[in-house]
């Protein structure tokens, strides 16, 4: 067997001795089954701990994901791998960290066998394998998250190597590895033109891997000719929601439609392309009767319009939001004795429903009454899915929506259940657990409308994440962090609410249907870390930036613009389109439009680029007062800049000379010019001027320290 090069100190394994070196725990008969749930470890070297971690631990949520195995890196000791599973996905795993390892180093090898058993090998040629990985594999990356799959060019050992074509190995499950496949010979065709498509029309070659094709698994094509830009549509919309609405893999590659799914999923695909292209020669008529994957809603004439937008915009988005296939089959108006037009939607039966409700509140807006009045309480008892109506009154109406509906988001995002409403009526559905889990956030959001006060107990369940509150920090989190709070609610889909614990102490819990991890896109984890962040705001005295030299007190929380945006980079941030606030580690405050603030650790920094004032402290800082400028320069104390061509006032107050002030020319640059008293400006005077307090490193500080693998993790 070949050898491998695995780990960044030079030592070459083979797979097999991998395999070997594992620590496994065995299941308590003493016998090892393969759905038995074990944990097993393995030894890296440091800097492929930082590689398999990835930024932000990406790399290694990613392998778990794809094979379903719990990875752990446990940071006491030498950087070790614990996977958590089965034996298929333990195995699963040490092969995808293998070959992760292995590209820090070198080409990856992959054994026959291995390729054989959850892998897809592609021949791309190698004009177009730049293309593929795009920069820094950036293309590769975005591909593997979109289908699930760890992506990488390998060398199959025991294959003979063709010249100018390189394999790219998929690996992952089958619909994820299929979806990748054609992804990938989709862009290919763009470069190397008829590379695939010829061998299709030659041979009929579908390029399927053998082992997938169980069941009524299989791959359906055609051709579309001059049709396949209206078929793929505006970036690719129409593509996708045909895909989301049938459950089958569609993608085009060259003007051929390939189809990939069960028979039934293949069958459904092909007609929802055919109805799209007979919309091009009139009104589509669907015989609805006997058919599980449709809906029709009655839509008023007037409001068609409304519901259709300009040039169909509100429509596609609909489509696009709950992954269906929607259009009118009727006629013009004057063909409907009844003034209403039947509104097709097609697609899964959860995805039916939230569109469904989407337009009928819609209708509700531009007509109220016409579907609420008719509307009364109800409730689902059916474990599957189902749909409740809750009669509200518009105070409660309007405290669940939120601005811009971002309450009434929250609820249904941290439950998992669809959360509309049409006029004063609350539709959730979805199943039993999702169903109750929303009707219980609901209550708890309403009885903190008046500021009441919610006891929860959270005794037996699985949706809740408990954060233990300082003295003094909920007040603050609930005050002047409310903000920040809500913020992390909607980034990370959880809901949270204060509640008192049996001992009488705050407590924040988190509620939501995905637990995640700290560093996942969504989950309750990620929400705790965050909130981890903002008792640290809170206990340090609340939550001011931008402070210091030239800038007034700002809240990160202070903006509630929909177009402004909080977000988690390690640190903690604000953006909106006319400022930015930062904290990596050091602060920042960005004005985009004309004011700057900086201060990254090492100095500070204030600019005001439209007055013509600077200030600015970085071991070698000077003070600046542009000739003639007007405006007010906000340093510390905030002196006065000049006016009519006199010069800015030093940090004593004191004014400089006409149409001058304090120039980075007039500092040397040496330690002459900076001495324990203070700033010197040697050119002009002997005056020492008091140096700029340093900014507090408490934060800095309390962090703890880290192996050298984890500082890496960043860079990779």
């Amino acid at each position: 067997s070949r050898h491998l090069k695995c780990c960044g100190s030079g030592l070459r394994l083979r797979f097999a001795c991998l395999r070997a070196g594992m620590a496994s725990q065995p299941s308590s008969n003493g016998k090892a089954r393969d759905d038995d749930v074990e944990a097993e470890t393995m030894e890296i070297g440091e800097d492929d701990a930082s590689f398999i971690l990835g930024k932000f631990g990406k790399t290694k949520t990613k392998i778990a994901r794809v094979s379903g195995c719990s990875i752990q890196l446990l940071e006491e000791g030498p950087p070790t791998l614990e996977f958590t599973g089965t034996a298929k996905q333990r195995r699963m795993a040490r092969k995808y960290c293998r070959c992760v390892m292995a590209q820090r180093v070198g080409p990856v090898y992959v054994e026959e066998a291995e390729a054989a058993e959850d892998c897809t090998v592609l021949e791309v040629p190698t004009d177009a394998v730049g293309l593929v990985t795009g920069k820094s594999g950036n293309f590769l990356r975005t591909l593997e998250d979109e289908h699930g799959v760890v992506m990488f060019f390998a060398e199959i050992e025991g294959r003979e190597k063709v010249e100018e074509i390189e394999s790219l190995t998929i690996f992952g499950d089958r619909r994820g590895r299929r979806s990748a496949q054609l992804a990938v010979m989709s862009t290919v065709e763009v470069r190397v033109p008829d590379y695939y498509s010829r061998a299709f029309r030659e041979t009929g070659e579908l390029y399927e891997q053998q082992s997938d094709l169980t069941g009524d698994w299989g791959t359906t094509s055609m051709e579309l000719g001059e049709m396949v830009s209206y078929a793929l549509g505006k970036k690719g919309l129409t593509r996708k929601k045909l895909a989301k609405a049938s459950g089958c893999i569609v993608q085009y590659v060259s003007d051929i439609a390939f189809m990939s799914g069960t028979s039934r999923q293949r069958s459904r695909a092909s007609e929802y392309i055919q109805w799209l292209f007979d919309q091009l020669n009139g009104p589509v008529m669907v015989e609805t009767k006997g058919r599980d994957d449709c809906t029709v809603v009655n839509v008023p004439c007037d409001c068609v319009g409304y519901v259709m937008g300009a040039g169909r915009e509100t429509l596609a988005s609909v489509e696009e939001a709950w992954g269906t296939l929607m259009f009118f089959m009727e006629g013009p108006e004057g063909d409907d004795p009844d003034g209403v037009k039947k509104l097709l939607i097609a697609g899964p039966l959860r995805a039916r429903r939230g569109a469904a409700l989407t337009v009928m509140s819609a209708v509700e807006r531009k007509k109220p009454g016409y579907f609420s009045k008719t509307m009364t309480a109800k409730e689902a008892t059916q474990e599957g899915f189902g749909t409740d109506c809750l009669l509200l009154d518009a105070a409660d109406v309007s405290y669940a929506l939120g601005k811009e509906g971002s309450t009434r988001k929250k609820l249904a995002a941290a439950s998992n259940a669809i959360f509309l409403f049409v006029g004063n009526v609350a539709h959730i559905a979805g199943d039993l657990h999702e169903r109750r889990r929303c009707h219980e956030y609901l209550n708890w959001l309403l009885e903190q409308k008046n500021g009441g006060k919610v006891n929860i107990d959270v005794t037996g369940r699985t949706d809740v994440t408990e954060v233990q509150m300082e003295e003094g920090s909920s007040e603050w989190v609930l005050g002047r962090g409310c903000n920040e709070l809500r913020g992390i609610e909607l980034e990370s889909e959880t809901f949270c609410c204060m509640s008192g614990d049996p001992g009488g102490q705050e407590r924040l819990l988190i509620f939501g249907h995905e637990e995640g991890t700290p560093y996942s896109e969504t989950g309750r984890l990620k929400a705790e870390r965050l909130v981890q962040g903002l008792i640290k705001k809170a206990n340090r005295g609340g939550g001011a930036t931008g402070a210091g030299h030239g800038g007034r007190y700002r809240e990160s929380s202070r903006s509630r613009s929909p177009r402004g945006r909080w977000h988690q980079y390690g640190g903690s941030g604000w953006e909106d389109r006319g400022g930015r606030w930062e904290d990596r580690g050091g602060h920042y405050w960005q004005d985009r439009s004309a004011d700057r603030w900086e201060d990254r650790d090492r100095g500070h920094r204030w600019e005001d680029r439209n007055g013509g004032h600077r200030w600015e402290d970085r071991d070698r800082g000077y003070w600046d007062s542009g000739k003639g400028s007007k405006g007010k320069s906000k340093s510390e104390k905030g002196d006065k800049g000049s006016k009519g061509g006199k010069g800015g006032k030093d940090r004593d107050g004191k004014a400089g000379k006409a149409g001058k002030g304090w120039q980075e020319s007039s500092w040397r640059r040496d330690d002459s010019w900076r001495n324990s008293s203070g700033w010197r400006d040697e050119a002009r005077s002997s005056q020492a001027l008091p140096a700029p307090p340093r900014p507090p490193r408490e934060e800095r500080d309390e962090q703890p320290k880290l192996p050298p693998w984890r500082k890496k993790a960043e860079h990779w």
